[in-house]
């Protein structure tokens, strides 16, 4: 291996751990940062200050992600917050300010994808089919396991309605394969969703610009319906509770899953009270307890104590306030702004991982774990590349 080569690896080292270590570990989201630094400094010694001037001048993504640092880091030393998520952004912001954009090529990308992908359906065979462990007591959170399977899937989605060569189309034919079967195995109803939504939004974009190839349009819907069946009891089973927890609601019963849910959800007026702009931080505990004695939470819901409200857009105006929630809408609205300037391939992909997270957010907080919120970033970022509008993806 030449020095260039091993500087390259070394550059790429927080995506090739975002492919790997971060899908299987607990704490994975700690040693993203020794990775991001060993990154940082082969740049600097490699390339100087020439990726970081570019970067700057380029990126209004990263002009976003540093204001949002920025105010991350105000908040949660005015009243508190999430460390993980402070960590995400502050290694992220450095990380992405030195990376050479050029390094993420199609190749390289793809090749992670398969890799992520494969990992992702392992993970999930093995917690799920061979140990038989329920989806709560697995290493990692399922629902944010579910969102990182998710994105690889509609990379893999992305690939397939851009790319011409058939050696590529088929390498994304088995990443999706075995990342939407990673998908369902999770049985996260809200990431099944997003999922649905971001490929139908890659593959409406498709046919407005270029058509679609009815053929391998055949071959990846047989593909899907194929591991729908062969994973029919899992979907069966989350059906089967959906109808039963939506007859529950319509009886009163707010104490199921989606329950609970709304119930959160209903919170953030009485939450926020006089807190509007720069939300309550770690405050929203003792406020959570005073709305209980009040009689409008349930004994169930105020015994689960929850850490955040199962809504992404909620959990920000609620911790953050006003401000924060106008940072967060930024980090999703800009990156599409910007992928009007990038290849057809990259601007795929940015609008379909926006799709998902923006969907996710919906049910679950994607950006207050230090998994999601890298690779969020990390992709987002990265796919933002003026130096190469055709071969690079």
């Amino acid at each position: 291996m030449t020095k260039e080569n091993i500087f390259k690896c070394l550059m790429l080292l927080p995506y090739i751990w975002l492919s790997t270590g971060l899908l299987v570990l607990r704490n994975s989201d700690k040693t993203m940062i020794v990775m991001m630094i060993i990154a940082i400094v082969a740049t600097l010694i490699h390339r100087g200050l020439a990726p970081f001037k570019e970067n700057l001048k380029n990126d209004k993504t990263l002009w976003v992600l540093l204001a949002v640092t920025g105010y991350a880091l105000f908040a949660y030393f005015y009243h508190g917050g999430s460390s993980r998520e402070i960590r995400a952004l502050i290694g992220s912001s450095l990380f992405l300010i030195c990376f050479p954009r050029e390094l993420l090529t199609q190749r390289v990308l793809l090749g992670l994808t398969l890799l992520a992908s494969s990992l992702c359906l392992a993970y999930t065979c093995y917690y799920n089919l061979y140990l038989n462990i329920d989806r709560r007591n697995w290493p990692i959170n399922a629902i944010p396991f579910a969102t990182m399977c998710a994105t690889f899937g509609i990379l893999t989605i992305a690939q397939l309605s851009s790319s011409a060569s058939l050696s590529v189309k088929l390498q994304a034919v088995l990443a999706l394969i075995f990342s939407l079967t990673a998908i369902i195995f999770t049985e996260t109803r809200g990431i099944w969703l997003g999922f649905t939504i971001a490929a139908a939004i890659i593959l409406l974009l498709k046919v407005k610009n270029k058509g679609i190839n009815w053929k391998y349009a055949t071959i990846g819907l047989t593909a899907f319906l194929s591991i729908g069946f062969m994973a029919k009891p899992q979907i069966e089973q989350r059906v089967e509770q959906t109808q039963a927890e939506v007859n529950a609601i319509t009886s009163g019963n707010l104490n199921t899953s989606i329950g609970l849910r709304f119930q959160m959800w209903k919170l953030a007026p009485d939450m926020l009270q006089d807190n509007y702009i720069l939300g309550l931080g770690d405050k929203h505990v003792l406020r959570f307890d005073e709305i209980y004695k009040q009689g409008f939470i349930s004994k169930k819901l105020f015994n689960s104590q929850p850490a955040h409200y199962h809504n992404q857009y909620l959990d920000k105006l609620i911790k953050n306030g006003v401000f924060g929630l106008l940072f967060f809408l930024a980090l999703l609205i800009v990156p599409l702004t910007q992928s009007k300037y990038v290849s057809t391939g990259r601007k795929y992909k940015i609008i379909g991982i926006v799709s998902l997270f923006a969907i996710a957010s919906l049910t679950d907080v994607p950006f207050n774990h230090g998994q999601t919120l890298s690779m969020y970033l990390l992709l987002i970022c990265g796919l933002i590349n003026y130096n190469d509008k055709e071969k690079s993806l």
